[in-house]
């Protein structure tokens, strides 16, 4: 995730203002204590969470117990970006997890580990460590004992920090799909006496998420669940966000370019996005764009959005005008839309519901003999084979995501001439958890403003 955020250019931006000042062994930031006990004369853990937070900046909460949003909501009102770390249990509450991932800026990972017992909470330069979870009991009734670190006053602050990035890094994504498994097994496994059994339980529906020893450096990742865990982070953490950022600008917006008014929405969206690639940031022209925060992402695409509509050329060098793109999309969904249906097609008719995935298409400009050699080229994969590949990505079992991470990286799955770029695009357009993302959307996404590598 980066740490330069804990000294984040804007933090460094309003430095002056946020220094903590030392009066007579006092610390002052507001209305800031050094201590905090869930009572009106030491103070209530819950409002440290506005306490420390004059500026906006990120935001790092680790806590095995989450029952309330309330300072995920008040970082967020606040101007914070919320790192949340959780551990997957009979106690925390699946509508709550709801609640925050539909927060913006919050990203939210987890470990299903009873070994996970960390209450830390970085906030800029100021932290929050003690025995408080963050559950309304927790943050206000319970008589519990939290003690606060500043990176200017405390030595340890810097401990603190490289702890939390060892959990963080470990953890796991948790998504939409993640989440509704975990609450098909809080409602299946209920609250039972013995938190153990929960676990057990758990993750047979949930990938399993070990906490690292507190040792920093002192745990290894193997290289597939490295690979695995980059994938999830690319698409979950950063991609993913950033297409529905846009999408609801888009949806906002409220006007359609005629010739898409009668067409699925996310055929239009992603037109519009390979548009922007290819017709304002041709060559390397969408890396060189100043990244932006949110308001300013908001009036790029806006602006994006109107020339959009009176535009001559929505093609920019594809093929597909309105009608085609949406006949390419429709065909492809329903070739692809059952296993029975993807067993049943011919190479002659896989081919052709194929070559409407964008980033297989584009395989055209490093092939010689034009589609003719592309076909062939793909001819290098058995029919069986494809066809498996493709109900495996599809329909098969587990998260999505790993089964994408297979049909990419793992040689029992992938196919030749369909890479990265065509898996999550042919992944998206199927899956209505998953957005269509190929180089042109993550390319136009950069263009737009957003954090984001191809």
């Amino acid at each position: 995730m980066g740490w330069r955020a804990l000294d984040c250019s804007l933090c460094r931006h309003h430095k002056a203002a946020s220094l903590i000042a030392h009066r007579g062994g006092a610390t002052t930031l507001g209305a800031i204590r050094n201590t905090y006990g869930n009572t009106g004369s030491t103070g209530y853990t819950l409002n440290w969470f506005s306490d420390c937070t004059a500026d906006a900046c990120d935001a790092y909460l680790a806590s095995p117990f989450f029952t309330t949003c309330k300072p995920v909501e008040t970082l967020v009102k606040r101007g914070c970006k919320v790192h949340l770390l959780v551990r997957l249990c009979s106690i925390t509450r699946p509508p709550v997890l709801k609640d925050a991932m539909g927060l913006p800026g919050v990203t939210i990972r987890y470990y299903t580990d009873r070994e996970f017992h960390a209450k830390l909470y970085v906030v800029g330069d100021t932290a929050l460590v003690g025995s408080a979870n963050l559950t309304e009991s927790g943050l206000m009734s319970n008589r519990e004992v939290s003690v606060v670190l500043t990176k200017e006053r405390d030595e340890g602050f810097a401990d603190l920090v490289g702890l939390f990035e060892l959990f963080w890094s470990n953890a796991i994504t948790l998504t939409a799909e993640v989440l509704k498994q975990y609450e098909l097994a809080y409602r299946r496994i209920g609250n039972p006496q013995e938190e153990a059994d929960f676990q057990k339980a758990l993750e047979a529906l949930v990938p399993k998420a070990i906490v690292p020893s507190a040792k920093v450096g002192s745990d290894k990742v193997s290289k597939e669940r490295a690979f695995l865990q980059r994938y999830q982070r690319k698409y979950d953490e950063q991609l993913i966000p950033a297409f529905r950022e846009v999408e609801g600008v888009f949806e906002d917006f409220g006007q359609r370019r005629p010739d898409f008014e009668n067409e699925d929405r996310l055929v239009e969206l992603g037109r519009f996005l390979g548009w922007c690639r290819l017709a304002k940031a041709p060559g390397d022209e969408w890396q060189t764009t100043a990244l932006a925060p949110a308001p300013q992402r908001r009036e790029r695409i806006v602006a994006q959005l109107a020339d959009w509509l009176t535009s001559t050329d929505t093609r920019a060098g594809d093929l597909y005008d309105a009608a085609k793109e949406s006949a390419r999309i429709s065909g492809l969904r329903k070739a692809m839309g059952s296993e029975q249906v993807i067993a049943a097609l011919n190479y002659d008719d896989l081919f052709g519901a194929l070559i409407g995935v964008h980033a297989f298409h584009d395989r055209l400009r490093h092939v010689k003999g034009g589609e003719r050699g592309l076909k062939e080229e793909f001819r290098l994969n058995p029919l069986s084979r494809i066809k498996e590949t493709l109900t495996y990505l599809l329909y098969g079992p587990g998260l999505s995501l790993e089964r994408a991470y297979d049909c990419i990286q793992n040689e029992r799955w992938k196919l030749v001439g369909f890479g990265e770029a065509s898996v999550m695009e042919l992944l998206g357009w199927m899956d209505e958890e998953r957005p269509p993302i190929n180089g042109r959307t993550i390319k136009a996404l950069r263009f737009l403003g957003f954090d984001v590598r191809d």
